[in-house]
């Protein structure tokens, strides 16, 4: 018999508030913390370069984990299987990508902002498209995604009003955002991924039960209906899941998100050292294995509860799979027990938010305003910031009276611009990253964005053009037809041969290529920018701060060889700077040892699940 209607008690009411009892007070430190650093534009938009790997960690996480993934993940799990859970599951190479190839990058160039790598590497047009871009994705599709799933949980869980609720989220959020900066974003992050663990468990382990047990659901259960429901690697010619475009295309959109968009790499570049950065990398990358059981796995066992007591069968619209978490909170989930799974949902809508907002605000200021006002305070940067964040959160609830026109089907719009326009970016990125100016400089780069861009704009508008002629006229444009992840590994291919093809073309006129080392990744770079995490880790009383030049002695025995350069570290001197550098050392084998930890698991998950 179906359960539904059943509301929160009064302990669950009670849970929530003290879940935003606990979000203020660590808000409130977090913006006291921040003032007694100073208050300046690194302090502000980057957390003053002093985050410890556990926050860079959970940060990282958080930032990712939105509302729409209650929705639009357990949604499309419930719908389609366990396939979606490699979207999940294959982030764990993208963070290693990240920490073992572009954050040394990163942080020898001292960047803030992803745009104005672009500029640096290549030239100020670069800068500028990836900052249009990156702020009319933000708000048009992550904005858009997190608000329409987040009054779609609350208004089923809380019962209120879905869009007022929504509003006043959008304002609390600001309202932490707007004080504390990045510093205070990612303590609440922190917070909220804990919150987010223990409610996610909670629902799978009492879920579970509800079906005989998750080993006895994966193992036993069948859909007559839907025979690869628990095949992760699906044939190549399945319409939503083709093991090929998970090989290509996927880590195309994938890599760009994770390692080049600005929501995740502010937090990586805020670490503290390039240690305790690669360390914040590989923490959230054990942490992406876990959302494939915390979310996947709910709304897989919610299709069969939903199908069994007679919610959902054969003529029920997709639309109606979005419902199967909150559905599972509501109907399954004992008295009592509601409030902490709906903190959880809460969270994941507000940290995703609060990234968001920072982000817009730390590409506007210094991508936009700093660079048409150059002589500008840092005080006056940090309230342009904060006016920023304003701003955008106004436009948010602006946007929310359109997003119900958008039908039911946002999320297939709102995922697919990535795999549309992400490419050609990617290339810059990556190019540019492994390359020389000779191979990759900006003529190349120029040609490859209005290329590639122009080539997913037109995908998107035929894509378009063919949903509202009906399925008749999608079926006659093989290139509409084509799955968007294969398209991305095309888009992505074609990209690249004209960015490379233009940019050794143009070399050869004799053309100066300009020296771009210090923006592109080598062994002298990784090598020089790790002892100097070491070195940091020694900080202390007896360091006092040097310049060596090449093969220099660092005093104690210890040599730092630095190929054609000078480069900066700290000169330990006394017992326990040495101890402390040993232990740095060995800190740093044990991360290396823990990426081919969390590879190994990631290669048993597909095999277990394949």
């Amino acid at each position: 018999m179906d359960q539904e209607g059943r509301s929160l008690s009064v302990v669950d009411g009670v849970t929530l508030v003290l879940y935003f009892v606990a979000l203020l007070g660590v808000g409130v430190y977090a913006t006291k913390r921040q003032s007694k650093q100073g208050g300046g534009q690194s302090t502000y938009f980057l957390a003053n370069r002093a985050v410890s790997w556990w926050a860079v960690a959970a940060s990282l996480f958080s930032s990712n984990i939105g509302a729409e993934h209650f929705v639009g993940l357990a949604g499309l799990a419930a719908y389609s299987g366990i396939a979606v859970s490699f979207y999940e599951f294959g982030a764990v190479l993208c963070l290693l990508v990240l920490a073992y190839l572009f954050l040394p990058v990163y942080i020898s160039s001292k960047v803030t902002t992803m745009p104005s790598w672009l500029e640096q590497r290549y030239n100020a047009a670069c800068g500028t498209t990836l900052v249009t871009l990156s702020l009319a994705l933000y708000v048009l599709t992550k904005i858009s995604a997190t608000l329409y799933a987040g009054q779609l949980i609350l208004a089923e869980t809380l019962q209120v009003g879905g869009w007022i609720s929504v509003g006043l989220l959008i304002v609390g959020t600001a309202l932490y955002t707007v004080t504390g900066g990045l510093s205070a974003v990612i303590y609440t992050e922190a917070l909220q991924t804990i919150i987010l663990f223990i409610g996610g468990f909670l629902l799978l382990g009492i879920s579970s039960s509800e079906v005989g047990g998750l080993f006895s659901f994966l193992g036993q259960t069948t859909f007559p209906e839907k025979p690869h429901y628990f095949s992760m690697l699906r044939p190549p010619g399945d319409a939503e899941f083709p093991w090929t475009g998970f090989f290509t295309g996927y880590f195309v959109t994938s890599l760009w998100y994770w390692c080049n968009d600005q929501v995740i790499v502010q937090r990586a570049i805020a670490a503290r050292t390039v240690q305790h950065g690669r360390a914040g990398c590989l923490a959230a990358a054990y942490l992406k294995l876990l959302p494939g059981f915390i979310m996947v796995m709910p709304g897989m066992i919610a299709f069969q509860l939903m199908r069994d007591r007679g919610v959902l069968n054969a003529e029920s619209e997709r639309s109606e799979y979005d419902r199967a978490f909150s559905w599972l909170v509501m109907n399954v989930m004992p008295n009592n027990t509601r409030g902490i799974i709906v903190s959880a949902m809460v969270s994941a809508l507000m940290s995703s938010l609060a990234s968001v907002f920072n982000s817009c605000s730390t590409i506007f200021t210094l991508d936009v305003y700093k660079k048409y006002r150059p002589s500008t305070t840092e005080r006056e940067l940090v309230w342009v910031g904060r006016v920023a964040v304003v701003i955008v959160a106004c436009l948010s609830c602006a946007w929310l009276p359109i997003i119900p026109l958008l039908g039911d089907q946002i999320f297939l719009w709102v995922q697919k611009p990535p795999s549309y326009f992400a490419p050609p970016l990617f290339c810059l990125f990556f190019w540019g990253v492994v390359l020389d100016d000779k191979y990759a400089n900006e003529r190349g780069a120029l040609l490859c964005l209005l290329s590639g861009i122009g080539i997913g704009v037109l995908r998107f508008l035929l894509e378009l053009v063919g949903e509202l002629g009906g399925v008749a006229s999608r079926e006659k444009n093989v290139f509409v037809q084509m799955n968007f992840l294969h398209f991305s590994a095309l888009n992505f291919v074609l990209s690249s041969l004209v960015m490379l093809g233009w940019s050794y073309w143009n070399t050869r006129g004799g053309r100066e290529p300009k020296d771009v080392s210090k923006l592109t990744f080598s062994k002298r770079l990784y090598g020089t920018l790790r002892r100097e995490g070491i070195y940091e880790e020694c900080a202390g009383s007896s360091l006092e701060m040097v310049r060596l030049r090449p093969n220099d002695s660092c005093g104690d025995g210890l040599t730092v060889t630095v190929e054609g350069e000078e480069a900066k570290a700290f000169v330990a001197s006394g017992p326990s700077a040495e101890k402390t550098l040993k232990s740095s050392q060995r800190w740093g084998y044990a991360i290396d040892c823990s990426a081919v930890v969390v590879t190994s698991l990631f290669a048993l998950v597909l095999v277990m699940f394949r």
